[in-house]
C-alpha cells in the first residue's frame, strides 16, 4: 500500500510540474527548433549552390562568356576581400578566396568535378553538424580521378555566410596501406638507426680507459737525462820561478867550499829539482 501511495504521489508531482511549466519557455524552445530547422535546410541549399559555383570558378579551362570576366579564378584571387563582398553579396571575401584556392589546388589531384545531365555536381553522403557559431557541411563528390571530400563552413545564423572550406582527394585502400607501410618503415628505420648509433657509442666506451692509460703512461715516463755540462778545466798557469836568487846562493856555497870569495868564475847551467 505504501509503495502504491509513493508512486501516485510521484505521478501527481510530475503532472503538476507539467501543468505549471512556463509557456514562454515552450514558445522559445519551439522557436529555436524552427530556426534551426530553417538554418539546416538553408545550409543544404547553400551547399548545393556553392559546390557548383566553386566547380565553375576553379575551372581555368572553361570558356568565359562575355561580361563574366570578373567571375573567374584569376580575377577573384586578385581581388581584395571587400571587393569580393561588394561583388557577391552575402559572401565572406576571405572565406570564398580560401575555398576557391583549395578547390583550384585540389583539382590538380582529383581532376575536375563530374557533372550530371543537368550540369550540377554529383555528390552523396551529405552531412551537416553544428560547432558553436559555425556549421560544417560535408559530402563526397565525384571527380575525374576518383572520389573526393568537400567541406564547406557556414555561419550558424540565418545569413548562412560561407566562411571557409576545402576539397580533399579521397585515398583508396591501397594508397592508405601504402602510406601506412611507408610510415611504418620510416619509423622502424629511425628506431633501428638510433639503436645502432647507441650501440656504437657504448662500444666506444671500451676504448676510453685504454686512451686514458696511454696518456697516463706518457705523463709518468721519466724525463730524458740532461746532457752533461762540460766545464772547462781551470787553466793551470805555471809561473816560471825566478831562479836568480837560487843561482846566487848555489854559487856562493860553491865558492865557500873552494875557499874563494869571488863567484864570477862559476856558471850554473841548469837546476834540477826533486
Amino acid at each position: 500500500m505504501k509503495k502504491l501511495l509513493t508512486i501516485l504521489c510521484a505521478l501527481l508531482c510530475l503532472s503538476l510540474a507539467a501543468c505549471t511549466s512556463d509557456p514562454m519557455e515552450q514558445k522559445k524552445a519551439q522557436k529555436k527548433e524552427y530556426i534551426e530547422s530553417e538554418i539546416d535546410s538553408g545550409v543544404e541549399s547553400a551547399f548545393q549552390v556553392y559546390i557548383n559555383v566553386l566547380a565553375i570558378l576553379s575551372d581555368t579551362d572553361r570558356e568565359v562568356p562575355e561580361g563574366e570576366e570578373l567571375f573567374t579564378y584569376e580575377a577573384l584571387s586578385q581581388m581584395s576581400n571587400n571587393e569580393i563582398e561588394t561583388l557577391l553579396t552575402g559572401v565572406d571575401g576571405h572565406g570564398l578566396k580560401t575555398v576557391l584556392e583549395s578547390f583550384y589546388l585540389g583539382q590538380k589531384n582529383t581532376g575536375k568535378l563530374l557533372l550530371d545531365e543537368n550540369g550540377t555536381v554529383i555528390y552523396s553522403d551529405y552531412k551537416a553538424e553544428r560547432n558553436g557559431d559555425q556549421i560544417l557541411a560535408r559530402a563526397a563528390v565525384k571527380c575525374e580521378n576518383g572520389d573526393a571530400d568537400v567541406e564547406l563552413i557556414f555561419s550558424n545564423d540565418l545569413l548562412i555566410t560561407l566562411v571557409g572550406g576545402s576539397l580533399n582527394a579521397r585515398s583508396t585502400f591501397g594508397e592508405l596501406m601504402e602510406k601506412a607501410a611507408l610510415n611504418t618503415l620510416i619509423g622502424m628505420g629511425t628506431v633501428f638507426a638510433v639503436l645502432i648509433l647507441i650501440s656504437l657509442i657504448i662500444a666506444c666506451f671500451g676504448f676510453i680507459p685504454k686512451i686514458q692509460a696511454a696518456f697516463a703512461k706518457k705523463e709518468e715516463a721519466p724525463a730524458a737525462p740532461a746532457a752533461p755540462v762540460v766545464t772547462a778545466a781551470p787553466e793551470v798557469i805555471e809561473e816560471e820561478a825566478d831562479d836568480t836568487e837560487l843561482v846566487a846562493v848555489i854559487a856562493a856555497a860553491i865558492a865557500a867550499y873552494e875557499g874563494s870569495t869571488n863567484t864570477d868564475g862559476f856558471v850554473v847551467r841548469s837546476i834540477r829539482r826533486r
